[in-house]
């Protein structure tokens, strides 16, 4: 008897807490993005490959009860043809989520597939602005209304703004900004039902400084993200307002640089701390980020 009450607890659990989820993304993460890419401001030399390899571990608590983690491993590869760029970033995580410290849902995932596409349109040694295409690819079924998804799964179509000031040979300020727009798609229920959803809008705002001396550098940053314009059709749930979101993030690297050969090297360790403004029902109350990568540039 008791096995059976238990079975129908966690089914209650289960069915309360469905649809009170939304996508975490590694691909789509701008500091990630910015903390990692080599600019030719910051380095001038024949050294056009970057590979990288990140390892993460996101956990998340919802104002409204349930714990989520993710943990997995991202990879990129920029090519840099002056003053062009192209970079490719993929990633997958293992996602447990609880709920009173029942597990709800655990699984592994892959993110979406992003293409990155860009050119200096100014280049001093002081400043630098580039401007960027960005093309993300869904690598499964959108499962949002399901369970915790990873990866938006839905083609992402944007643009983006980012510079570099340096203040001296040390000393930099970092900021960017991008918007994303995601195109609808078929997402099914656990009832198989059929509906077409769209996160629509993303914009993402950053802000950082960083400084160097010698092999080390420490870059702190802001983060802001405004996803807004959420849409479903047929009307589901609260999905919307729990699509909608306003989010700060804030960030500390340490960097570590040096050469094996002829190839530059660089150690990065990240810790971040964020939180949604919007909304305070169905948003992020804790967002702790760790990740430490290892890029080589040949």
């Amino acid at each position: 008897m008791k096995p059976f009450l238990n079975n129908c607890l966690l089914f209650l659990i289960l069915s309360s807490y469905t649809f009170y989820n939304f996508t975490t993304s590694m691909v789509y993460n701008f500091r990630i993005a910015q903390v990692t890419k080599q600019p030719l401001a910051e380095e001038l030399n024949n050294r056009k490959h970057t590979i990288l390899a990140l390892l993460f571990d996101v956990y998340q608590k919802k104002y409204y009860g349930p714990h989520q983690s993710f943990i997995g491993a991202l990879t990129s590869y920029i090519h840099d043809f002056a003053p062009y760029y192209v970079r490719l970033d993929f990633a997958f995580s293992h996602i447990n989520q609880t709920v009173n410290h029942i597990t709800t849902f655990t699984g592994t995932e892959t993110d979406d597939l992003l293409l990155t596409a860009g050119c200096k349109i100014h280049h001093t040694p002081q400043n630098s602005v580039t401007l960027s295409a960005l093309f993300g690819m869904p690598t499964h079924r959108m499962k949002i209304l399901q369970h915790p998804n990873f990866g938006y799964s839905q083609i992402g179509l944007g643009v983006q703004v980012d510079g570099l000031h340096n203040f001296d040979t040390q000393t930099a300020f970092i900021y960017g900004t991008r918007y994303i727009y995601f195109i609808p798609r078929t997402a099914d229920d656990y009832h198989k039902h059929k509906y077409k959803f769209s996160a629509s809008n993303l914009f993402d705002l950053l802000a950082a400084s960083k400084t160097n001396w010698g092999q080390h550098g420490l870059e702190a940053g802001y983060t802001a993200r405004f996803q807004f314009g959420a849409q479903i059709y047929p009307d589901f749930d609260d999905i919307i307002e729990k699509t909608n979101c306003i989010r700060s993030n804030f960030y500390l690297v340490y960097k570590y640089k040096f050469l094996i050969k002829d190839a530059q090297n660089r150690l990065l360790f990240n810790i971040g701390y964020g939180f949604d403004h919007k909304s305070k029902t169905f948003g992020n109350k804790n967002i702790i980020t760790l990740w430490w990568a290892w890029s080589i540039n040949f």
